[in-house]
């Protein structure tokens, strides 16, 4: 599985593998490996590798469980094998399955012939992304819970506010929210609203996501050091990129490409923008430490691990131990999100019931008042 043992097989532009290897929108979002997945291919392997078991045979011994697209795609990662693919040009194959990072980092193993401690490694990742993840859901879960059912008592309100008559044709229907909002025909109209709403912040954040209009650029200066917010964004990219650039560095793979694929991998286009500046230094014979500090975008932490680790010989291990550390602080910062995500939940929940309770409150003044509207 490694390119030197095999010539891989070049596919003609245009040929039906070659449309493979780039996956669609679709694909990306909703194609790929689960976590779970992903945890148990790389810990299966690479238990399998270091007990020198065939590949081939692992692969198709993974084809035999699981879901079906995860079964096709071990599979066809066999089969491209047999004809000749590297383990990372098959995986690249199978249309956005498999993610980049893992695809990268693979490669990564096969220069050195250490896949098997790449996969380990990866194995370690998913997991522990996975644990994350999970414990991000149950933070917000019960808060999320209780904002649709405050929803939903507001929409049963409107709906009841639609039986309420007039008693003279000439004056307005006593009205309970006081925002003429009545009937199913008011729950549609609240419900509309709500979801032009979620469609604006939800568009926001795909927009931030996929760097539109190059934003990254401006927020992430702006956000890295405010609480909460910042780590996500600063500490989840510079794990990856420690991480990245340990294998690489590890498995002997050149300084450039190193940096290439480590930066890349960080999905983060703040930092990928200073990556012609970090390639230049190397051209110019600068040190991996003083090349990463030439746009003066990367922590200090990070640089000055990599010159300590240049110095005493042990650049790899050193980032190796950065990675795991900054990988903890990206796992308490989702915490921290989950938990303020939570109150601002809360938040809107007790400004939605307050809103609603004065709304009834003044309607209420008014029948005692005498000034409802005509």
């Amino acid at each position: 599985m490694s390119s030197s043992n095999k010539t891989p097989r070049k596919t003609p532009p245009g040929s039906q593998e070659d449309s493979l290897a780039t996956p669609t929108l679709f694909q990306r979002m909703f194609g790929g490996a689960s976590l779970g997945q992903l945890y148990h291919f790389c810990n299966r392997l690479s238990t399998g590798l270091r007990a020198g078991v065939d590949p081939l045979r692992l692969l198709d011994a993974e084809s035999k469980a699981g879901a079906t697209r995860y079964r096709d795609a071990a599979k066809d990662t066999a089969d491209k094998i047999r004809l000749g693919y590297t383990f990372s040009e098959a995986m690249q194959l199978q249309k956005g399955f498999f993610p980049p990072l893992l695809i990268k980092m693979i490669s990564a193993g096969e220069e050195s012939g250490q896949v098997d401690r790449v996969l380990g490694y990866m194995s370690d990742y998913y997991q522990d992304l996975k644990r994350t993840r999970q414990d991000f859901i149950s933070q917000i879960t019960a808060p999320v819970i209780q904002l649709l059912l405050a929803i939903g008592i507001i929409c049963g309100m409107i709906f009841i506010n639609g039986f309420f008559q007039a008693g003279d044709p000439k004056e307005k229907p006593f009205d309970i929210t006081g925002v003429g909002l009545r009937g199913v025909n008011g729950v549609l109209i609240f419900l509309g609203i709500l979801s032009v709403i979620g469609l604006v912040l939800g568009t926001i954040c795909i927009g931030i996501w996929k760097n539109w209009y190059n934003c990254h650029q401006t927020l992430v200066p702006l956000v890295r050091n405010v609480p909460v917010i910042g780590p996500v964004f600063t500490t989840t990219a510079m794990s990856r990129l420690s991480m990245t650039l340990s294998m690489m560095l590890g498995a002997g793979v050149e300084a450039k490409r190193s940096v290439r694929d480590a930066v890349l991998s960080t999905g983060n286009y703040y930092y990928i923008s200073g990556l012609p500046e970090i390639e230049s230094g190397i051209q110019q014979g600068k040190s991996l430490s003083e090349s990463f500090s030439v746009p003066k975008r990367l922590p200090d932490e990070f640089i000055q691990t990599l010159e300590v680790g240049e110095l005493s010989g042990a650049d790899s291990e050193s980032l190796e131990r950065l990675a795991i550390q900054y990988r903890e602080k990206a796992q308490i910062a989702l915490k921290q999100l989950a938990v303020a995500a939570g109150f601002l939940i809360w938040f809107m929940i007790a400004a939605m019931i307050i809103t609603v309770i004065f709304m009834v409150f003044m309607q209420y003044l008014a029948i005692l008042t005498g000034n409802l509207p005509k």
